[in-house]
C-alpha cells in the first residue's frame, strides 16, 4: 500500500469504492428491515415523510461516524500531507452520494435482491466510471461523458481528491514510467468539456454531489410512499 505515491488515482478509486460500497450495504437495512410493520402503519395513516426524515437522519450520524473512522485510518496509514479536514470532505461526499443507492434499492427492491444489485450499481458508479484507465474513452464521447456525469460518483469525488494532492504537494515522478502515469492521470481527470476549468474540480463536485444524493433520497421517498400500497397487513 505505501510502496504506491500518495498521488496514485488508481489508490483513490479503490478506497473511494471500498467507501461507497461499504455505505451503500449498510444503508439497505435502514428500510429494508421491518417492512410489514412499516406496510401496517403506513396504511393506517402514518406519515410516510416524518419516518422517511427520522430514519435517514439517525442513520446520517452513523454514516459520519462510519466514513471517520475509514478516512482517518487510510489517512494514518499513508502518511497524507494535506490536512485531514480537507481530505475528509470528498469521502464524506461520497458516502453521501452512496448512501442514496443504500436507500432507493431497499425502498423499491425486494431485501434479497439489495446486496447484490447495490455491489453491482457501485462497483460500476464508483469502480468502473472512475477509473482513469477508462475515464478518458467515456469523457471522448459526449453520449458517454453526459452518462458518466450523471451517473458516476467518483468521476466527480476522486479528482477532489487526486488535485488536492498534488497541488498541495507537486509530485516529482520517480523514473518515466510514474511521470507517465501522472500525465494519464492529469489527462482523465482534466478530458471533459464541463464544467468550466476555472471553476476548479471542488465546487462543481460539491454541488454535484450533494444534489446526486438528495436526487437519490427523492426517489427512495417515492418507493416508500407508493411502493406495495397492496400490502395490507
Amino acid at each position: 500500500l505505501c510502496a504506491h505515491p500518495r498521488w496514485d488515482a488508481m489508490a483513490l478509486v479503490n478506497t473511494h469504492t471500498c467507501v461507497g460500497l461499504l455505505t451503500t450495504i449498510f444503508c439497505l437495512n435502514v428500510f429494508g428491515e421491518n417492512q410489514p410493520m412499516f406496510w401496517r402503519e403506513r396504511n393506517r395513516g402514518m406519515s410516510v415523510f416524518s419516518f422517511f426524515q427520522a430514519k435517514t437522519s439517525l442513520n446520517l450520524c452513523d454514516l459520519w461516524m462510519q466514513c471517520f473512522l475509514f478516512t482517518s485510518l487510510y489517512y494514518g496509514i499513508r502518511v497524507i500531507h494535506v490536512p485531514f479536514l480537507d481530505y475528509w470532505v470528498p469521502y464524506l461526499l461520497t458516502t453521501y452520494a452512496a448512501s442514496g443507492w443504500g436507500y432507493a434499492i431497499s425502498a423499491w427492491l425486494p431485501a434479497q435482491h439489495g446486496p447484490f444489485v447495490g455491489s453491482l450499481i457501485i462497483f460500476v458508479v464508483c469502480g468502473l466510471l472512475g477509473n482513469p484507465m477508462s475515464l478518458t474513452q467515456f469523457l471522448a464521447n459526449p453520449m458517454l461523458e453526459a452518462m458518466v456525469d450523471i451517473i458516476s460518483i467518483t468521476r466527480w469525488s476522486i479528482p477532489m481528491s487526486f488535485y488536492l494532492e498534488i497541488e498541495a504537494y507537486p509530485p516529482v515522478p520517480d523514473g518515466i514510467q510514474e511521470e507517465m502515469t501522472l500525465g494519464l492521470y492529469k489527462a482523465a481527470y482534466s478530458a471533459a468539456s464541463w464544467p468550466n476549468p476555472d471553476y476548479g474540480h471542488w465546487y462543481p463536485a460539491l454541488i454535484i454531489l450533494i444534489f446526486y444524493g438528495l436526487t437519490l433520497r427523492a426517489i427512495a421517498y417515492l418507493g416508500l410512499l407508493f411502493k406495495n400500497r397492496d400490502k395490507m397487513v
